[in-house]
């Protein structure tokens, strides 16, 4: 509802000549084949309750007489960010944990790229666009740890967990942030995105229609943001 609500007052306004919505490759979901990537014609088909919050929001605001562009990144890291970061916490203090041992193809973008093509889409003319958005690369499970480590020279343990015991463990932890009335970082249901196969996608629409070029892949963009995070005193 928040979606639309804001969007409606824009188009009220008409000095608003188009709205930016930041949505998320969740939307669309994982793509299920390992050597197909994620395009803007992907049959949507969101695993969690948070891709399909941004799917019907995605759908909203179609119902708005406004020219819109919507975006869907990827994961999303840089400097400020929270939740990417936390796996960096855990490879300084040792850790290398991962679900299982299936093969994982990802993608990831840097905030300031995600930010500058969103500030270049509010001078966009024409109607309703959509273009999902990574720094145009695919990228192995361990290659975000590696990169980190690598800059870092740090070292740490690799292990893999499985499956079901991951499952019966946030069994048990939703149930008691239930109780307590606390929301769980990690659910059972947000596994489905963080064991995908496959969460790569084609930019060219992007590239062709916007002239977005990354400037940073995932080894320059980390580069950047561990310095940030050394010097804002995140890291020690």
């Amino acid at each position: 509802m928040y979606t639309i609500n804001l969007a409606t007052a824009a188009a009220k306004n008409k000095r608003v000549k188009r709205f930016v919505f930041i949505s998320s490759l969740a939307s669309i979901g994982p793509s299920k084949n390992a050597a197909e990537s994620i395009t803007e014609n992907t049959p949507r088909n969101p695993v969690t309750a948070y891709g399909k919050s941004k799917l019907n929001a995605e759908n909203n605001l179609k119902k708005v007489d406004i020219a819109a562009t919507v975006f869907r990144p990827t994961a999303i890291y840089g400097p400020r960010e929270k939740d990417i970061f936390i796996v960096t916490k855990t490879l300084c203090k040792g850790i290398d944990p991962y679900i299982g041992r299936t093969a994982q193809q990802l993608s990831f973008v840097y905030g300031p790229d995600m930010g500058e093509i969103a500030v270049k889409a509010l001078k966009q003319t024409g109607g309703n666009a959509e273009y999902n958005i990574t720094d145009g690369k695919s990228y192995s499970r361990y290659a975000y740890a590696d990169i980190v480590k690598g800059i870092l020279n740090k070292k740490a343990v690799r292990f893999h967990l499985p499956l079901p015991v991951i499952k019966a463990v946030l069994f048990v932890v939703e149930r008691i942030n239930r109780a307590m009335k606390k929301v769980s970082p990690v659910s059972i249901e947000k596994l489905n995105e963080l064991t995908a196969v496959n969460w790569t996608c084609d930019i060219s629409k992007a590239k062709k229609e916007l002239g977005f070029e990354p400037k940073f892949d995932l080894e320059k963009g980390l580069k950047a943001s561990l310095d940030w995070y050394k010097e804002n005193k995140w890291l020690k």
